[in-house]
């Protein structure tokens, strides 16, 4: 049994969950680690024998103990953005990546993407980062692109393209909605107030045609159900509103996915609902808020209608006809269990 200790972005963040759970249930033997900074972020995982979470009130590279493990893993997706809080990039993490490799630790970073970055400095940094860690398997063509002249840098699809789930018959004519938050995004905050007429309008439009209206909060940390009470609060038919079905993600991991998968129509903005889409075999329209989204859509050649959201307005209707299934997901499936490639190797050694 290999003692392995996990560094994710854990904030009840719907896609991170996700990951962490692929992680550990691919590999049941093994005994994973992971600190939280509040017990309430860790409580999805308590039902795995497989995984230990502890408290720790500040997440950085200062305070990890090399020895005391076989391994570390850094599994999430906007890992590498210039400035970001959790495990950031930076002179602690290339000193700690650095003795992992003198320790014979092997140190992996599973599913990324790269940046937003600023600086020709965190650029220099990323490739010493790199160029020390055991394997690095980017989601998206721009990251590998950036590094591909590192040898532990790979290419393969986001991971939860590989995740099983199970399909079911849709609900007819149900209409869902990942909803975000504008104004956390500096880019896009001045879109906020159109944004939300657009939802509002497009959700009227939806619930006249006799539509069944659901919206998904993946992440409470970052405002999703904030967005979605703005949303409530500018539709005014008392009646239509009571229509409107809410499904928060809060550790009811289960619960979640059962509702989301029977969706026949699924507006995606976040980047795990359009994952979930593909491999639910919804159809699908999607708003996107970031070039990872966009990097995806093409790499991937999922040949679906998707709108930015600085370019929206918010007297645009969307029509159910522009929802298409994504193609190629079968293919795509398989490659993205290649993500596991080189972790697969390592656990296997000397089992």
């Amino acid at each position: 049994m290999k003692k392995i200790f996990i560094m994710a972005y854990l904030r009840n963040n719907l896609g991170d969950d996700l990951f962490v759970k692929e992680l550990i249930n691919r590999y049941p033997n093994e005994k994973f680690y992971i600190d939280v900074i509040d017990l309430k972020y860790g409580e999805v995982f308590r039902n795995s024998n497989n995984v230990e979470v502890r408290i720790e009130k500040e997440e950085n590279f200062n305070k990890m103990e090399i020895n005391q493990y076989d391994a570390f893993i850094y599994i999430g997706g906007s890992i590498f953005i210039e400035g970001g809080k959790v495990y950031n990039l930076d002179e602690s993490c290339i000193k700690f990546i650095k003795k992992c490799k003198e320790k014979n630790k092997p140190f992996f970073y599973i599913s990324s993407n790269y940046g937003p970055y600023k600086t020709k400095k965190y650029f220099e940094l990323s490739k010493q980062a790199f160029s020390n860690c055991t394997d690095i398997c980017f989601r998206d063509e721009y990251s590998y692109n950036l590094f591909k002249n590192i040898g532990s840098v790979r290419y393969a699809p986001d991971l939860l393209f590989s995740y099983k789930i199970d399909d079911i018959e849709k609900e007819k004519n149900s209409v869902g909605i990942s909803v975000i938050d504008l104004e956390l995004r500096e880019d896009l905050k001045h879109k906020e107030e159109e944004y939300i007429k657009f939802l509002v309008r497009n959700i009227e439009k939806f619930l006249q045609e006799g539509k069944n209206i659901y919206l998904f909060s993946f992440c409470k940390e970052e405002d999703d159900e904030k967005a979605i009470e703005k949303v409530l609060e500018n539709i005014k038919n008392k009646e239509e509103k009571n229509k409107i079905k809410i499904i928060k993600y809060n550790n009811n991991l289960i619960e979640f996915l059962d509702i989301y998968k029977k969706t026949e129509y699924m507006i995606c903005q976040r980047f795990h609902s359009l994952i979930l889409s593909c491999i639910c075999n919804q159809k699908i329209f999607v708003i996107s808020y970031s070039k990872k989204i966009d990097n995806v859509i093409k790499d991937l050649k999922l040949e679906i209608n998707y709108k930015e959201h600085k370019n929206l307005k918010e007297d645009e209707k969307l029509n159910l006809k522009e929802f298409k299934e994504a193609k190629n997901i079968e293919k795509i499936k398989i490659e993205a269990e290649k993500q596991f490639k080189e972790l697969d190797k390592f656990i296997k050694k000397g089992d």
